[in-house]
């Protein structure tokens, strides 16, 4: 009987070991891809939070052969477009993963990649996906894991942080937070930076520009109301911390956003 089968199967016109054997190898091609490659690679750089390595990784990758490989399943130059967008898409939900795996805190996640995601879907060209979003979402995320991973942090500490990022619009104080949990202040202050590698103010600030910036690319509050919806209460202030965290001032990230976009 299998004799028959395999007869039969031959005669209808079925693949012989060669026709196979060049499938598979098609298979494998497609497995083992740049964007495959790149994945991985990024992936296991991001979760340990090796910025020195995945910016080795980066400069490593051949983007027009990348852009090539979308072209060739694409039918037309608005349809190349829209597949590298959802390349990078791909990119963005597997950083964001990865960072959660490097033990970054949800809210911290979900600012970068819902900012990315708009960058992403306003983009007009292949050139600005590439140089504005294509090397620099999954820096961000490394760095975020660099900075901000609670891995090794002890539980109070990773209790606090995520009150932090609970409470980040109300006017927080590390008094209010070390009665909360029962501490003395000098002793939470001491803890909080050895843990943490920052102040407790410093923390705060650079969590609060986060979510300003995420504010901004919504487009949709005006300077003064984001500078309260991110949790500060003078302006002053704000654009102080804004620009030494971010090299410029809050006026001039706003414009270049709204360029951008």
């Amino acid at each position: 009987m299998a004799n028959e089968y395999n007869l039969k199967t031959a005669d209808q016109g079925g693949p012989d070991d060669l026709d196979r054997l060049e499938k598979l190898q098609e298979l494998h091609q497609e497995a083992e891809g740049l964007h495959y490659r790149i994945e991985n690679t990024l992936t296991d750089e991001i979760t340990k939070g090796k910025l020195d390595l995945l910016n080795q990784t980066l400069d490593e990758v051949d983007t027009e052969k990348f852009i090539q490989q979308v072209a060739d399943h694409s039918n037309d130059e608005m349809d190349v477009l829209r597949t590298v967008k959802n390349s990078i898409i791909n990119m963005n939900t597997y950083s964001r993963i990865a960072a959660k795996n490097g033990g970054v805190l949800p809210l911290t996640l979900y600012l970068i990649s819902e900012r990315y995601s708009i960058l992403i879907e306003k983009a007009q060209t292949i050139d600005y996906l590439i140089d504005h979003v294509f090397y620099k979402l999954p820096r961000e995320y490394a760095q975020a894991v660099a900075d901000y991973s609670t891995i090794g942090y002890s539980d109070i500490i990773k209790d606090i942080v995520y009150e932090i990022s609970k409470e980040l619009a109300s006017n927080l104080t590390l008094k209010e937070i070390a009665d909360r949990h029962k501490m003395h202040p000098v002793h939470l202050a001491r803890k909080f930076k050895a843990e943490t590698g920052m102040t407790f103010i410093t923390y705060i600030n650079e969590q609060r520009i986060a979510l300003a910036m995420y504010y901004f690319h919504l487009d949709k509050y005006k300077l003064g109301q984001i500078v309260k919806l991110a949790g500060f209460n003078s302006h002053s202030y704000f654009t102080k911390v804004f620009k030494k965290s971010q090299g410029i001032t809050p006026t001039k990230y706003k414009r270049l956003v709204l360029k951008a976009e």
